[in-house]
């Protein structure tokens, strides 16, 4: 059997006949719909005349058969008498050239990006398919900010699905299972037909005729004892938002208290360790230590002089402590005794479901004696792992060259050693410079690597001569907190921009090296607005500062006026772990408001957007094949949460939850903006929520279409967590007026999911709280809503006499479910209070009480698919769909 050699044609038997395969199987996915097969790799057969084919076995002849498809971009499957084969993709068109880019990092999607750019003969443009288990690209040197706030997700991190819309780039979600590549067998007219067969997680088969290799690697964090359990990594952006979660939870526990500090450990002070420690430092400012350790006794040890300097010069100028020449050789839970806070804090209370991590250190340098560390989380940022050698074929586990690190050997034209239609770049590729020396794992050879493997490509294809690749060091940046950064240019030597100056610098360049012109853009404008409103701020401070200032009082100690305070340093009210405010007016909200925009959902087929919602914004959900359908459906008016100073709808967690709620329960989401506090206090929250009611109640005032054509007004409900779940409830008690709801409108349900209540008088478990947490809940809402009467006020205090109780009791709507978590500490007696109450009242309609075990307050949004939060949404839709 020989098959043609043409390096983009088909192969077929001798004599062009193909081996036709029978019809199509069902279609799924990214690739027409189809219900993926799962099995075994080397049990799966094809027959031919009779004889059965396996991958292990006769491999040749399965990849000349293999190739033969119909060509509409979709699988087929050969019949088989014993056993159900994989899917086969088969590509588009049946003559161009196939390449396969495996990773949609740096060097995956600028590959492609930079294939789509050339110009290419009609007859030899390759068909491009780019897998990536996220359906996510994220730019990873600035998953820093996403801890400090100043970029939102979808700056960072934008869908390949939005990034590829207007190119010819199929992209697959997926995970890479096995390689089996055979452009090693081409010698001869014997030799392979394609450049081998890809093997998916999902049970996918891709045939191609190039490959690129540019996967990655992955963070190794089983180190030493513990540091797998306990230790969280840094690389992804799922690790950036566990770590963002993991803050606010220990901000959260932070709440109202001077005592215990938050400590956070750091293992590892290269680039990525420094800038953590940097970050996450300014962002916890007095409220926690940071404790970073490594091993040798020097930060940055690769890191040009200038970058190195300006870091330590930052890392000691903050809350930070160096333990330098050191290693971890174990990482474990403290014990009861060995737990410092259990000094400061009831067990019972706050920190009963929080343990304390204890690290021990060993010296590397003579002259250093052992110690043992306490922290509430570990970040680990040594170590990494290759996927490749993983990916092997069982049966011929060397057939890609490694080094001993498990990066692929490459040529100088970034080829595979020994395979001329494989590629690999990035973290996947070993490649030494001049010198001899391996090139660094970073986004700067990715960016430069993508640009030559895509040119050699088209070179290949095009029998034209390949490229050697030069790796041309244009300099290192590194982030150091909101407003400083360092950059060292190796083009101008000695030259090391720092501070204000260096962070501009270091997000211009980010900017311009977003994938595409349009996210560019976006981007640009995007931070170009923050730096404005942040500039406008800073200004204003100034202009205030400007002014005479009364005499401060002389000390009659020293006989000396005392020092004067940076009035935008200086602390005015500590609201943690939502916000900050500081005398000079200056408002900082720790981690930022991260957003995410409105968009068709790829994981529950809801599609959102935005829209004025009469004197509000609202961000409306409608459920995945609701547009086909002239049924009707509910519709849920959702309230977000965050002590009435943060948050949004467009918050990642709050997004992804209304994403889960409607898809689960069928019905119309609507959730609502509200003005924040102190920028606008209370009432405007109420205000803009009312606005959001009455607007969804009229249908969009008459003019949205999706309420227009598929909302039911009569299974109306309000919904909301914590702070929503009060504005929930006094939206429902507006409800209750004659004529606040337009005709045919019925509020058929209310949830309050862990309320925010509050009062004078101590109910339940509160009377063991301290004097501090009374006047603290009594200042913060004071805070929020300053011309409020107290903790009194019937806002707050729903059942605090005979009226508001009446006005409870009429609440028009069938039902009522409250929600609360066993671990919520300030307000869980009050969830179950308030339903005591209200049944109490007079109330007529349904009562339900539900608690969470073992989760603290809002737990649902930082961990959406865990059992607990699985259960609270379920009961939620049973609720609505009652």
């Amino acid at each position: 059997m020989i098959c043609r050699a043409a390096p983009w044609s088909r192969p077929s038997l001798s004599g062009g006949c193909p081996i036709p395969f029978p019809d199509l199987a069902r279609p799924r996915g990214p690739f027409g719909g189809m219900n993926v097969w799962r099995n075994s790799i080397l049990k799966n057969s094809w027959r031919l005349g009779g004889m059965p084919i396996k991958f292990g076995l006769s491999s040749r002849l399965f990849r000349c058969m293999a190739s033969s498809s119909s060509g509409d971009g979709v699988f087929y499957r050969p019949t088989s008498t014993d056993e159900v084969p994989m899917p086969l993709y088969s590509w588009p068109d049946k003559q161009r050239p196939r390449v396969c880019i495996l990773g949609g990092g740096f060097g995956g999607l600028y590959t492609a990006l930079r294939l789509e750019s050339l110009v290419w003969p009609s007859d030899k443009k390759p068909q491009v398919m780019l897998v990536d288990q996220s359906d996510r690209f994220v730019f990873k040197p600035m998953l820093y900010e996403l801890l400090s706030g100043e970029v939102d997700v979808w700056e960072i991190a934008p869908s390949f699905t939005e990034l590829l819309k207007n190119t010819s780039i199929q992209f697959v979600k997926d995970s890479v299972k096995l390689l089996r590549p055979s452009d090693h067998f081409r010698s001869g007219s014997g030799g392979s037909c394609t450049g081998g067969v890809v093997h998916l997680e999902s049970g996918t088969v891709i045939e191609y005729d190039w490959l690129v290799l540019a996967l990655g690697a992955e963070a190794k964090i089983d180190i030493v004892p513990g540091s797998a359990e306990y230790a969280v990594p840094f690389v992804t952006l799922d690790d950036a938002l566990k770590v963002e979660s993991k803050l606010k939870m220990l901000e959260r526990r932070r709440f109202g208290k001077s005592s215990p500090a938050v400590g956070v450990a750091i293992v590892g002070l290269g680039y990525s360790g420094v800038e953590l420690a940097a970050t996450i430092s300014e962002r916890l400012k007095n409220t926690g230590t940071v404790k970073a350790i490594n091993v040798q006794t020097t930060i940055c040890p690769s890191a040009p002089p200038g970058n190195r300097d300006a870091a330590l010069k930052v890392l000691e100028s903050r809350n930070i402590q160096l333990f330098l020449g050191y290693l971890v050789s174990c990482i474990r839970e403290a014990s009861a005794s060995e737990d410092s806070s259990s000094m400061v804090t009831d067990a019972k209370g706050v920190n009963a479901d929080h343990k304390k991590l204890l690290l021990e250190l060993q010296p590397s340098q003579r002259g250093l004696q052992s110690q043992i560390l306490e922290a509430d989380m570990v970040l680990w940022t040594v170590g990494s792992t290759s996927q490749i050698p993983r990916l092997q074929p069982p049966d011929a586990p060397y057939v890609i060259p490694l080094n001993g690190r498990g990066q692929v050997e490459t040529e100088e034209t970034l080829q595979v050693k020994g395979h001329p239609r494989t590629f690999a770049i990035g973290d996947s590729a070993a490649l030494r410079d001049p010198s001899g020396k391996l090139l660094p794992a970073t986004a700067q050879v990715a960016f430069q690597q993508a640009d030559f493997a895509g040119w050699n490509l088209w070179a290949a294809i095009n029998d034209r001569p390949l490229l050697p690749f030069r790796f041309q060091n244009l300099g290192e940046m590194m982030t150091l907190g909101r407003s400083d950064a360092a950059i060292t240019a190796n083009f101008i030597e000695g030259l090391t921009l720092e501070g204000p100056l260096g962070h501009a610098a270091r997000k211009v360049v980010y900017c311009l090296r977003m994938p595409t012109d349009e996210h560019r853009v976006k981007v640009g404008i995007s931070w170009f607005t923050k730096t404005a409103v942040d500039s406008l701020a800073s200004l204003q401070n100034a202009v205030t500062n400007s002014f005479p200032r009364r005499a401060r009082p002389m000390d009659p100690a020293t006989n000396r006026s005392p020092p004067a305070m940076d009035p935008d340093s200086e602390v005015a009210f500590d609201f943690q772990p939502y916000l900050c405010q500081y005398k000079s007016g200056r408002i900082f909200r720790p981690g930022g408001e991260p957003t995410v925009p409105a968009d068709t959902d790829t994981t529950t087929g809801v599609i959102s957007k935005d829209i004025h919602a009469g004197a509000a914004r609202a961000r409306v959900y409608l459920p995945p094949g609701a547009a086909e359908s002239a049924e009707k459906l509910p519709v849920i008016v959702y309230f977000h949460g965050g002590g009435f100073v943060t948050g949004s709808p467009a918050r990642p967690g709050t997004h992804a939850y209304l994403n889960d709620l409607v898809a689960r329960s069928g019905a119309i989401g609507v959730s609502v903006y509200y003005r924040l506090a102190p920028e606008y206090p209370l009432p405007a929250a109420y205000e803009d929520a009312w606005a959001g009611v009455r607007w969804a109640a009229s249908r969009g005032d008459g003019a949205d279409p999706w309420l227009l054509d598929h909302a039911d007004m009569s299974r109306l409900f309000l919904a909301g967590c914590s702070a929503g779940a009060n504005i929930a409830h006094n939206m429902a008690v507006r409800c209750g007026a004659a004529g606040a709801l337009p005709d045919g409108v019925t509020l058929r349900g209310l949830v309050v999911v862990h309320p925010y209540f509050t009062g004078k008088e101590p109910v339940g478990a509160e009377t063991a709280f301290g004097a501090d947490i009374r006047e603290f809940m009594d200042r913060t809402w004071r805070f929020v809503f300053p011309e409020t009467s107290g903790l009194d006020d019937p806002i707050v205090n729903p059942f605090v006499d005979d009226a508001s109780r009446a006005a409870v009791a009429a609440i028009p709507s069938e039902r009522v479910l409250v929600c609360m978590a066993e671990q919520d500490f300030l307000l869980k007696e009050r969830a179950l209070w308030y339903y005591r109450e209200l049944k109490a009242s007079g109330y007529g309609g349904e009562l339900e009480l539900f608690e969470s075990k073992g989760v603290g307050h809002a737990f649902h949004f930082g961990m959406l698919d865990s059992e607990q939060a699985v259960e609270l949404q379920e009961r939620n839709v049973a609720f609505i769909n009652k």
